[in-house]
């Protein structure tokens, strides 16, 4: 990965894009060694604990639009990892791991690994729990909004 030369801004809302970009960038290149994008990853993992979801029940669960979530479904589709439990011709889509998809996971799960001790060895412990509260208090902005109109 190349590194990108980053201008300091006093805008939380730039900084933490940027942050996140880098962050985005930094676990994808590690996990294309197996093969996969760090958001085709976590569909996998959720997809897995809900067993079994629509479009529109995995876009609410992982908190993305539906586009996205559709956009991503149908490489996870094309690479065997996800498919279709709908009878053929039918519009009630249910969408399951196959078994080449929980083996992705578990083929994954050390290069995520890699990259989860890797932060951590960068930011300290303590602080990445306090970075972690940060994010989770940041995100819930978005459930303020939504319960205020």
């Amino acid at each position: 990965m190349k590194y990108k030369i980053i201008n300091k801004s006093q805008c939380y809302c730039i900084t933490l894009n940027r942050a996140g970009n880098a962050l985005m960038d930094f676990y994808d290149d590690v996990l294309s060694e197996a093969g996969i994008t760090t958001k085709q990853y976590s569909l996998l993992i959720r997809l897995n604990r809900l067993g079994q979801a629509n479009v529109v029940e995995l876009a609410e669960y992982v908190n993305l639009e539906r586009s996205t979530v559709t956009r991503n479904l149908k490489t996870l589709i094309s690479n065997g990892w996800v498919y279709d439990r709908a009878e053929k011709n039918k519009r009630n889509h249910q969408y399951a791991l196959t078994q080449k998809g929980k083996e992705q996971i578990q083929k994954t799960a050390q290069y995520w690994d890699k990259c989860q001790k890797e932060i951590l060895d960068m930011i300290g412990e303590e602080k990445v729990h306090i970075f972690m509260e940060v994010l989770y208090k940041i995100q819930d902005l978005q459930k303020t909004k939504n319960e205020t109109g």
